[in-house]
C-alpha cells in the first residue's frame, strides 16, 4: 500500500482558512477589530520577529479563549460548507486518485484539526492538525500540541504511521513549512504547489 500527505492550505485550499474560520467564528465586527488590537503579533510574525507558533496561539489566546468545548465543536461543524466552496478541484481529483488506487491519504496541516476533521471526514482521510487545548469545557486557546508546522508535520506523521509498511509516499504542499514533509517522499513522489 501507498500513503498520500496532503498540506492544507494553499495545496487543497484556494486560501487560508485559519482567518477565514476566526471570521465565521466571532463574527466580521469582533474579528477586525481583534486583528487591529492584535495587529502587533501579525507585524512581528511578518517581519521575522516573532515565531510562526508564538504569533498562532497569541491569536488563538485572544479569539477562542473561554469558549465552550461543545459550542466550539458545533461551529466547526457548521462552517464545513465555507471550507468546501475553497477547495481546488485538482487537489480533489489527485486525493481521488490516491483512493481509487488504494492508497491512504492524510492531511497534514499547521491549521486547527478541530474544524479540519468533519472535512476530512467527509472526503474519507485521516486529520493530523494542530490541536487546541480544553480546560474545563472551555477553550484555553493554548495547543495540546505544537503547533504542526515544518519538523512538526514528520514527528506527528511518524506518531501515526510506520512509514517502513508503505511502498510508496506521496507528499504534496505549497510552502516552507512543508519542506521536511515533502522531503519524506522521492522527488518523483513530491509535489510543490503543483498536481500532476
Amino acid at each position: 500500500m501507498n500513503i498520500a500527505f496532503f498540506d492544507f492550505d494553499g495545496t487543497i485550499s484556494k486560501k487560508d482558512s485559519l482567518f477565514l474560520f476566526v471570521r465565521f467564528l466571532v463574527g466580521k465586527k469582533r474579528f477586525y477589530f481583534g486583528i487591529l488590537k492584535n495587529l502587533h503579533i501579525l507585524l512581528g510574525f511578518k517581519f521575522g520577529i516573532l515565531g510562526n507558533s508564538f504569533a498562532k496561539e497569541m491569536l488563538s489566546r485572544y479569539f477562542f479563549a473561554g469558549y465552550a468545548k461543545k459550542d466550539f465543536l458545533k461551529k466547526c461543524e457548521e462552517f464545513l460548507p465555507v471550507l468546501r466552496v475553497t477547495l481546488k478541484d485538482s487537489a480533489l481529483q489527485r486525493i481521488r486518485w490516491h483512493q481509487d488506487c488504494g492508497d491512504k491519504v492524510v492531511l497534514v496541516s499547521a491549521s486547527f484539526e478541530e474544524y479540519l476533521k468533519p472535512l476530512c471526514d467527509e472526503l474519507n482521510i485521516q486529520c493530523i492538525g494542530t490541536i487546541l487545548e480544553v480546560c474545563e469545557g472551555k477553550l484555553s486557546g493554548k495547543f495540546v500540541t505544537l503547533n504542526c508546522y515544518g519538523e512538526q508535520k514528520v514527528k506527528r506523521i511518524k506518531e501515526n504511521f510506520d512509514l517502513n509498511h508503505y511502498h510508496k509516499i506521496y507528499a504534496y504542499g505549497d510552502s516552507l513549512g512543508d519542506r521536511e514533509m515533502l522531503d519524506l517522499a522521492l522527488e518523483e513522489n513530491r509535489f510543490y504547489r503543483n498536481f500532476k
